[in-house]
């Protein structure tokens, strides 16, 4: 029986079990063409594509990418910061200036004592010093910036649990 939580929003579909499988297999490995994930899933090419097509359509499936190594490119220095933004700023400016900066990686609007919690790359300390005190300083509306740095990534790129509909939550 599914869970009505899986439910999505866009067209009501309700996730069963195979549907699961395919989001678990695809999410483990975006490369495996339709007739692998089709043999994973025990099911033949057809039902496996339109599944997945439905998938997409209904916004399970956000996108596929490849996901790069920072230090393989020349990133050593990961950092995330915290910005406050000024009260007469107008936030999605502020944003859109945030998001259009090649090195911020990830930005997320949160509660608390800070508007943004950014997660920066840089190439070197100097990279990383003109990034903050050249750029994102700089932005109309950055009031105050607060930086904390990765000394070790253990986990940048986990998979979304997704949990069998006949299994219990706990």
């Amino acid at each position: 029986m599914a869970n009505p939580k899986d439910k999505s929003p866009q067209n009501g579909r309700v996730l069963d079990r195979t549907d699961r499988r395919i989001l678990t297999r695809i999410q483990a490995n975006g490369r495996l063409t339709n007739k692998q994930l089709a043999e994973l899933v025990n099911l033949s090419p057809t039902p496996c594509l339109r599944r997945v097509n439905l998938l997409e359509q209904a916004g399970y499936i956000e996108r596929y990418r490849a996901v790069l190594r920072p230090a393989k490119l020349g990133y050593t220095i990961r950092a995330f910061l915290t910005i406050k933004r000024t009260r007469e700023s107008h936030r999605e400016t502020v944003w859109q200036r945030m998001l259009a900066i090649p090195e911020v990686i990830a930005c997320h609007v949160v509660s608390g004592d800070f508007d943004l919690l950014v997660e920066v790359v840089a190439r070197d300390m100097e990279h990383y010093a003109n990034l903050t005190l050249k750029t994102i300083t700089s932005i109309d509306g950055v009031h105050d910036l607060r930086s904390t740095f990765s000394i070790q990534a253990l986990k940048t790129d986990g998979d979304l649990p997704i949990v069998e509909a006949d299994k219990p939550r706990s």
